[in-house]
């Protein structure tokens, strides 16, 4: 039998689409393998003697899963697995399928089986996601841009904005705020008071995110002052800076812009 590759989308709905697609297809587990769809390339490499297969989204499919999952394996591992959603590794989809297959013989207690090579691939992928979304708890910077809003750009190679939304919209609960994924042109809007929504970054007027309030301008310029004059310029270590903030963070903190 040739190999079936079941092509989704990068989202929780495509990826556990993809799944209950895979698994109802009754090709056999060995014969089939989930692909994320690279949306940077769309002229993937096509293996030969393979089928492939595109998957649409399916809303009553992945409540089906999600169901499966939290009542058959566990809430932990339904955790686990959103969590491995947001990682950007492509293989992402496959390694989850994998996991729910030994997930689903095994119960709850698989969580805990770092000896096989399915556990261990969905723990790497929650560390990586953890560690990238712990980061940027501290490296976020925020401007105020007209009207009073704080705006924050990131670039970050996960897609961890649900992850730090609740954080800053529990701190910053009485502002006005956006922040905002350039690579995966998405956001998360807060409205003071009000609980944070995540909306397509499409519906932005991106020219307005250039306007900086009268103040803000001034304390940029207070801060980058204010940056400068602690620093020993004998005792700066470029190599120890890099391993504590790598050069990915820096591109939208105010500090290290020219």
């Amino acid at each position: 039998m040739n190999k079936k590759i079941f092509l989704c989308y990068d989202s929780i709905e495509g990826i556990f689409t993809a799944i209950y697609d895979a698994w109802s297809s009754r090709y056999g587990h060995d014969n089939v393998r989930i692909q994320v769809q690279n949306p940077d390339d769309s002229n993937f490499n096509i293996e030969l003697f393979t089928e492939y297969i595109y998957v649409k989204e399916s809303e009553e499919k992945t409540e089906k899963v999600a169901r499966a999952i939290r009542e058959k394996i566990s809430p932990e591992a339904y955790d686990m697995v959103c969590s491995a959603v947001f990682s950007d590794d492509l293989q992402k989809g496959d390694m989850i399928y994998r996991f729910l297959i030994l997930g689903f013989s095994m119960g709850a207690k698989v969580v805990s089986c770092l000896s096989n090579d399915a556990v261990l691939n969905i723990f790497n992928l929650n560390r990586n996601v953890f560690n990238e979304s712990h980061h940027f708890l501290g490296f976020l910077r925020f401007k105020e841009i007209k009207n009073h809003i704080l705006l924050s750009k990131i670039n970050p190679k996960n897609d961890i904005l649900r992850l730090i939304a609740p954080h800053f919209s529990d701190r910053l609960n009485t502002e006005d705020f956006v922040i905002y994924d350039e690579k995966r042109k998405t956001a998360v809007v807060h409205r003071s008071g009000f609980s944070w929504i995540f909306v397509s970054g499409s519906e932005f007027d991106l020219d307005k995110f250039e306007e900086r309030s009268e103040q803000e301008a001034e304390f940029q310029m207070l801060w980058k002052t204010f940056f400068d004059s602690i620093a020993i310029k004998e005792r700066i270590n470029d190599k120890l800076q890099k391993n504590n903030l790598p050069l990915r963070f820096r591109s939208n903190m105010l500090e290290f812009k020219d």
